[in-house]
Parts: C-alpha cells; structure tokens; sequence
C-alpha cells in the first residue's frame, strides 16, 4: 500500500532507504521469486488459499523497504526546498538591507556633498574677508601715515600759530600811534599795519586749519576702528561657520563609510545565502531525481505484489469475477487520496476517511486469503485483509484496527455486506482511514469504476 497524505492519509515513512536498490537485475531475481513462490503454491493440495506471511512476504518486505526509501528521499526534498527557500527570504532580506543602505548613503552623500559646496562657499567668503581685512589693515596703515604727518603738520602749525600770537602779543603792546609815530614814513606805517592785520588774519586761519585737521584724523580713526571691528565679526562668524560645516560633513561622510561597509556585510551574507540556496536547490534536485527512481523501483515491486496478490487469488479455486461492479462500498466518508499519481509517485488505491471502529464491509463475496500485519517485521503494524472474489479479481483493506480484530479468518468464505474488520490507525496513518485496492487481472485498478 503506497502512504497517504495529511489528515486522514497514510503517514510519514520512517527509516532509512537500503543501500542496495532495484534495478534490471533487481527485477529478474524478484520475478524469479514470484515464479518460486508459484510453483511452491501450485504443489499445495487442494485450493486451500495461502497466506501472506508465507507467500508475499518477500515481495512486501522489498515493497516496505522502498517505501521507506521514497518517503526519506520525499522528505529530503521537501526539506531541502524548504532551506532554499529560506536562504532565498535571506537573499530577499539582505537585497532589501542593502537597497535601503544603498538610499541612506545616497541621502548622507547628497547632503556631505552639499555641505561641501557650503564649505567652499564659506572658504570664499573667508577668503574674500580675509582679502578686505588686508585692504582694510593696508588703508588703516595709510590713515595712520596720513595721522602722523597731520601730526607733524598739526605741530608745526602750533609751533607757528604760537610764533604768530607771541608776535601779536607784542604788537598788541605798540598802539597804532607809536607805530605811526616810529615809522620812518607813512609807507613804513602803512607796511607795518597792513603785516598786522595779516598775521591776525593767517592766525585765524591757522587755528581753522588745526581744528580740522584734528576732527578730520579723529573721524578717520574713529571709521577705521568700526571697519576693522566689523571685518573681525565676520571673520569669527565665517570661521565658525567653516567649522560648523566641516563637523556636518565629517558626520555625513562617516554615515556614507558606515553605509559602504555594511553593504558589503550585506553583499556577502547575500552571496552566502545565494551559494546555500543554490546547493540546496541541488540537494532538492537530487533527492527529488533519487525519490523518482526509487518511486519506479516501488512502482515495479507494487506490481510484483500485485501479481502475487493475483496468483493467491488464482490458487482459490474461485470461478471467474464476471460481475461489473461490487456489490457497495466498504465505508462511507470522504475521499482523502485517490487513486493516481502522488509525491511524484503513484497511490495505488483509496483512502477514504471515517471514524474510528467503523465496521468495515465485504465488497463483494469472496473468499478471504488474507488477514494480519504483512509489515510487522519491518516495524509497520498495519492490519491487512485481503479478499479474492475470483481468480481474476480480489479486494484489499488497509490499516484495520487491532483492538477489534478483524473476525474473519483466511480460508473463510463472505457475503458482500459482512463485516470483515473495523476503520483504525494501524501502520503509518496521520487518521483513522481504510485504504481501499482493487487487484484485477494482476494489476491494481482504480475501485472508483467498481464502486456501485
């Protein structure tokens, strides 16, 4: 019986597969046993049907062992498809890490390089500043040139305006009479008059000069110290600014180191999961090529079982099957497997659920040349009973319960509708179901056409 699905089908094998497998001489040497087991059965007197043990058990041990090997080599791949797949949500994981690292050091070098820019900016205007303070420095140098000789001059004026009021002291002490009356002549009188009258006026004059001159170098200095001050906050303001912004592209161009090296973490975690994923695609692939071949291997001893199932039929001493269908169904409930391909292999039957120690049903009448665990010596404990209702046709029930034995015994003749077991979870079933197998003319058919 091949294993069923989830639910109510058969359950998971367990056990490791033989090293040794079957092949083209594999196959002679089991068809060499079944004509043994042929010629055995032919030398039993009478039509006394003969029993699984003794006959198949052979041929089932080979079938279990290949059971075993399909559902390891099954779960190997399914395994195997499940890290890959996992490795790909890795690869799917680091891609989407290094897209978002990738927009984040695009981010911090979009602003580095604008800041840059600023940078340069500020650098120029430091410059230009820088630039200004030299002119400013060179014209507050000229100024203070142009102070020294207003100095200079400024003392000379003084020195001359103190001449000038000393000789107009001392003129002031000659009234205009004596001087009229100690000139020689009236042009003397009238030279000696009009240099007075000039000296008061260039006195007058000199005294403008000086004040000026004074409120002109104090006006200039009074510029020069503002215009200098102010160059400086501009300088100082430039300058921490410059700073400023080199700090925030020293922080950005650090984020687009950190962002460069992690993904090149995440490139190489992506290239690992790529590299595992793609050998355990091949794992998958391989034990996916070893479960076909072991699934033909089992699919050739099937057929060996079947044709022996066929020959205990042949040996019943049963008539010919010339009926369409049977009689009714063993149970009813829900088909969980058909009857076909499945797990890349082939289902050999029906599963049909149904609750456990529901009685189980003869088909047809028949004749039982079955009943007990055809697996037990390799661990499945699989209750079996097999019915032949001809020499060309008989029925298979799987996975009966063992509590409530099955009452029927080989050799024992049924009538359809009898009760030949009841529905359990012996051997490897995830549910209580009955496996159901029609065997007509040595091959296992779909019961579904048998079925009324």
């Amino acid at each position: 019986m091949t294993q069923g699905t989830a639910g109510c089908d058969d359950g998971t094998r367990m056990g490791a597969p033989r090293a040794t497998r079957g092949g083209g001489d594999g196959r002679r040497r089991w068809l060499g046993a079944v004509l043994a087991v042929l010629s055995a059965a032919s030398l039993v007197a009478g039509a006394m049907p003969a029993r699984a043990d003794d006959d198949i058990d052979a041929v089932l041990r080979r079938k279990q062992e290949l059971e075993r090997a399909v559902e390891v080599t099954r779960q190997n791949a399914e395994h195997y498809q499940a890290v890959a797949g996992q490795y790909q949500s890795a690869v799917n994981a680091a891609n989407a890490r290094i897209a978002d690292l990738a927009a984040q050091q695009a981010s911090a070098q979009s602003e580095g390089d604008a800041l840059g820019f600023e940078i340069k900016i500020a650098e120029e205007q430091l410059q230009l500043v820088s630039f200004q303070l030299g002119e400013t420095r060179a014209f507050v140098d000229s100024l203070r040139a142009q102070g020294d000789e207003l100095d200079h001059q400024l003392a000379r004026r003084q020195e001359l305006y103190a001449d000038h009021l000393r000789a107009a002291y001392r003129q002031v002490q000659v009234t205009p009479l004596e001087m009229l009356l100690s000139s020689s002549s009236l042009t003397e009188f009238a030279s000696r008059l009009q240099a007075t009258v000039l000296l008061n006026r260039q006195d007058a004059q000199l005294a403008a000069d000086i004040q000026g001159l004074r409120a002109e170098t104090a006006r200039r200095q009074g510029d020069l110290a503002g215009k200098q001050t102010e160059i400086f906050g501009l300088q100082d303001q430039i300058t921490t600014q410059r700073e400023r912004l080199a700090m925030e592209k020293s922080r950005y161009d650090e984020l687009v180191r950190q962002a460069d090296a992690a993904i090149v973490t995440q490139s190489s975690l992506r290239a690992d999961a790529a590299t595992n994923k793609s050998q355990a695609q091949r794992s998958a692939q391989q034990a996916a090529a070893e479960a076909a071949q072991l699934n033909k291997q089992l699919e050739e001893t099937e057929a060996l079982y079947e044709q022996l199932a066929a020959a205990l039929a042949a040996k019943s001493g049963l008539g010919a099957f010339d009926g369409q269908h049977v009689a009714l169904w063993p149970i009813r409930g829900p088909l969980t497997s058909p009857f076909g391909p499945r797990w890349g292999g082939f289902h050999n039957g029906l599963d049909i659920a149904a609750p456990m120690y529901t009685p189980v049903r003869a088909a047809a009448a028949g004749l039982v040349v079955t009943v007990g665990r055809p697996y037990v010596a390799y661990g499945d404990t699989a209750v079996v009973v097999i019915i032949a209702h001809g020499y060309n046709f008989s029925t298979l029930y799987g996975h009966l319960d063992d509590r409530r034995w099955p009452p029927v015994q080989v050799g024992q003749k049924v009538n359809a509708g009898d009760v030949i077991g009841y529905v359990g979870m012996t051997g490897w079933t995830t549910g209580p179901h009955l496996h159901f197998m029609a065997i007509a003319n040595g091959r296992a058919r779909d019961p579904l056409p048998y079925l009324p």
